[in-house]
């Protein structure tokens, strides 16, 4: 079997996942009625996430089995 390093991809760098969820998350939430705001909102909230965990103290504040609840606007 040949490989070609052009077509391995090192799925810790690939943001090609990355950017597939965030448009079907993007047209969800709008087809569901979701304010621009709403979504930057979402999307400055896992900024904070990230932020914390690479910091080293993501855990400190989040419980363990968070419930989810949608709230869907009116």
């Amino acid at each position: 079997m040949v490989h070609h390093a052009a077509a391995e991809v090192d799925r810790t760098t690939d943001t090609r996942p990355a950017r597939i969820l965030a448009r079907s998350l993007y047209r969800d939430m709008r087809g569901s009625g979701y304010a621009n705001q709403q979504i930057l909102a979402l999307a400055t909230e896992l900024i904070d996430l990230v932020t914390r965990d690479m910091r080293g103290d993501g855990d400190r504040d989040i419980p363990p089995e968070l419930p989810l609840t949608v709230v869907r606007p009116d």
